[in-house]
């Protein structure tokens, strides 16, 4: 099951687990692997988090966005292709 928060935000959107690339230090070693995607919103903000997640659907990275739809076309030009988003129960 996925989390309905990450990092205090509400989750709206999730991908399943996947291989979305790798976060990386500036010494080329590896720092994550994103295993999960998700777009999150915070209760006190009108703009929108796409959530990079870790195989523990912890975040690792974020970018922010100003609606959902900003947040699903970035993910897909960024990762070749339509991606399959999952609405949230909560």
């Amino acid at each position: 099951m996925f989390p309905e928060q990450l990092d205090g935000a509400k989750v709206l959107y999730f991908t399943h687990k996947n291989e979305y690339g790798l976060i990386s230090y500036t010494t080329g070693e590896t720092a994550a692997h994103i295993k999960y995607l998700a777009i999150c919103k915070y209760s006190d903000s009108d703009r929108y988090c796409l959530f990079y997640c870790n195989e523990n659907k912890e975040v690792e990275t974020d970018s922010l966005w100003d609606s959902v739809g900003e947040c699903m076309s970035m993910a897909d030009s960024f990762y070749g292709g339509k991606i399959l988003w999952i609405k949230s129960d909560n």
